[in-house]
């Protein structure tokens, strides 16, 4: 395997021709488009929130103890010299250094915390989408009801507050959707909970139950764990209070912050986004911690799924696909990415492993899939 002498996209990933060394990324595109907008500013924001102002809190902080999030909670205090109502939503599978992150941050910040307990079903989901995805021999639904989670714990919360706004750290950088569509985070973000998008959903589990070549047996129980697996997402959906009514029912459902009297946002359609310096501000001025060389995406324990399963479909993780997206922007060195990548790719397997065994799921056919092969054209 070769990789791109710009960024380290590999030889390996989907559709990308290299030339003379150089990846499709880099040849055609140069700088992501994101790096090319510009941000709203400061003042906007300031503007923004100024118009909710009056209550107990002026804004609510979704925090996962990650980086980014992080990062809003501290801009709102100190930059912006807001009163925030941090509200972190523990998944089941929340890193330890992640949960300390919050509390740690939150107490040298001064700012009240609400914490979300996961329901029953959360990790019964997760169990039978592991199951699931053995039978397909690739990872499914891992994130499943998140999403889903998150957002209904929060909506929640700001009703019960009486809080305008919620300001958080979604970024264009992490999310490799954003990316190939050339679109802001925000715009990802609103189709989220739209008809179009929850339908577009169900077909795409369709698609990967009908595609995936196995045996008959194979296929009949990796429908009924996905059966299973939808049963708890609607149990789970019921069971947090998901703010939809009767679509709540829908095992398809996407929780929409439409018509719910709080408006979303987030920080860096406004502020410039840099997350290494970010973080060197957030070790110093509230102790913020993760694992060595794993500062993305690393508070929560089964994200090392989407990672093994992106370096198994394209030669890179997800994670490193994002890093790769930070070097073509001159955020990241392409030595020190490669460098973190290796050690990403090294450790999915093993920390896929690891949740196998503490959900009781042997392992199956989704660790021992063949890594893609490169097939992609070179000119």
């Amino acid at each position: 395997m070769q990789r791109c002498s710009i960024c380290i996209i590999p030889d390996t990933f989907p559709g990308v021709a290299f030339t003379d060394g150089v990846c499709g990324f880099c040849r055609t595109r140069g700088p992501a488009p994101q790096a090319k907008r510009t941000v709203l500013g400061e003042g906007a924001l300031r503007e923004l929130l100024a118009s909710g102002a009056g209550g107990s809190y002026d804004c609510a902080v979704p925090i996962s103890g990650g980086k980014d999030s992080s990062y809003v909670l501290y801009y709102v205090v100190r930059t912006l010299g807001l009163r925030p109502l941090a509200l972190f939503m523990d998944s089941g599978f929340t890193n330890d250094f992640a949960r300390r992150n919050v509390e740690r941050e939150c107490a040298a910040l001064g700012v009240a915390l609400v914490i979300g307990e996961p329901t029953v079903y959360r990790r019964l989901l997760v169990r039978e989408a592991l199951e699931t995805s053995k039978r397909l021999g690739r990872f499914v639904r891992l994130c499943g009801n998140c999403e889903n989670n998150i957002r209904s714990f929060v909506i929640n919360e700001c009703r019960k507050h009486g809080v305008p706004f919620i300001i958080w750290g979604s970024t264009d950088f992490e999310d490799s959707a954003a990316y190939f569509l050339s679109a802001k985070a925000t715009t990802h973000r609103r189709a989220f909970g739209r008809f179009g998008n929850v339908f577009r959903r169900a077909g795409k589990a369709a698609r990967t139950l009908a595609g995936r070549r196995r045996g008959v047996v194979d296929t009949i129980a990796g429908a009924a764990h996905g059966l299973r697996c939808l049963y708890y997402g609607v149990r789970d959906n019921v069971a947090s209070g998901a703010p939809e009514g009767a679509r709540t029912l829908n095992p398809f459902l996407e929780v929409s912050y439409e018509g719910k009297g709080v408006r979303s946002l987030s920080l860096f359609d406004y502020v410039e986004y840099d997350p290494y310096p970010m973080i060197e501000t957030l070790k110093r001025e509230v102790g913020w911690q993760s694992p060595a060389d794993k500062e993305s995406r690393m508070d929560c324990r089964i994200h090392c799924f989407g990672n093994f399963q992106h370096l198994r479909d394209t030669g890179i993780t997800r994670d490193g696909f994002t890093m790769a997206h930070l070097v073509r922007s001159g955020l990241l060195s392409r030595d020190e990415a490669l460098r973190r990548e290796e050690i990403l790719a090294r450790d999915a397997e093993g920390e896929c492993r690891e949740v196998f065994d503490e959900l009781g799921v042997e392992e199956g056919g989704a660790l021992a899939a063949k890594p893609r092969e490169a097939r992609v054209p070179r000119t």
